[in-house]
């Protein structure tokens, strides 16, 4: 990445994804910059007019900021998002639906579109929590499709100097019906530990991993609280993109409660 490039709107949770933005961008030694996609060409000077004197109110005077006229927010962002130079910061609404370009249904088709990672703060993201990325933690589930985000991932925690940690999450009930997140603990340390050594061997980077148990959401959420300086990446399952976040999925309740910014990939 040689950017960091974060989508806002009229939103003020829109300014928590520039705040992360900025440490993210500082972190990767590139530059970070703001853009808005309106419907008309003439709706861009007003809304450029707009954004800075919001921006610079809240000290984000420095970022420069482009409007740019499209149809369609979610396909400009998605083909944004999915360049190679180019890392996309957005918010994440979840359950709290606004009437503002970034809406969760924007998010999810940008996700949807993009062939590389969004960048997702969500409603409980807190930059005070973490003023830099320290640990880059992998949500893996056994499934080739968890794992399609380790090399984005290794990539990134070489440019970071951060440290890669796998997590995978045990159901604490066997009477419950198992999930794609885990089936025994033997199994699952067996498969956490095989894979970490394949990445270290493959990616020349020393990787530690934790076998979390209980409620999938609710466990990762938990471990994340307690944790500082940390960003959790991981994939959405299924060719519908963030469509779980419509679903209450661990996907929805991760980002939902977690104050930690969350790199999403769809495979």
């Amino acid at each position: 990445m040689k950017k960091i490039v974060v989508a806002v709107d009229d939103s003020e949770s829109a300014l928590h994804a520039l705040a992360f933005g900025q440490i993210f961008a500082a972190q990767l030694g590139v530059e970070v910059s703001a853009i808005s996609v309106v419907l008309r060409q003439d709706e861009i000077a007003p809304q450029r007019a707009k954004l800075q004197g919001r921006l610079a109110a809240h000290r984000f005077e420095a970022v420069a900021i482009d409007v740019v006229a499209h149809d369609s927010a979610k396909e400009y962002l998605g083909e944004l998002a999915s360049r190679e130079d180019t890392g996309l910061c957005m918010m994440a609404y979840g359950r709290r639906p606004v009437p503002e370009m970034l809406i969760g249904s924007v998010t999810a088709g940008v996700v949807r579109r993009s062939q590389r990672p969004v960048y997702l703060c969500g409603p409980r993201y807190d930059s005070r929590a973490h003023q830099r990325i320290e640990v880059l933690a992998v949500c893996v589930d056994g499934s080739k499709l968890s794992e399609q985000i380790l090399p984005y991932a290794s990539a990134l925690v070489k440019r970071l100097g951060a440290r890669l940690q796998l997590l995978q999450v045990i159901e604490a009930s066997s009477s419950r019906k198992p999930t794609t997140l885990g089936h025994t603990d033997v199994m699952e340390s067996a498969y956490l530990n095989a894979l970490a050594r394949r990445v270290e061997s493959e990616q020349a980077l020393e990787v530690d991993w934790e076998v979390l148990h209980g409620d999938p959401a609710d466990a990762i959420v938990s471990y994340l609280a307690e944790s500082h300086n940390t960003m959790l990446a991981m994939t959405t399952h299924g060719r519908s993109g963030l469509s779980q976040v419509v679903a209450g999925s661990v996907s929805h309740e991760v980002l939902h409660e977690t104050t930690c910014p969350v790199a999403v990939l769809r495979p």
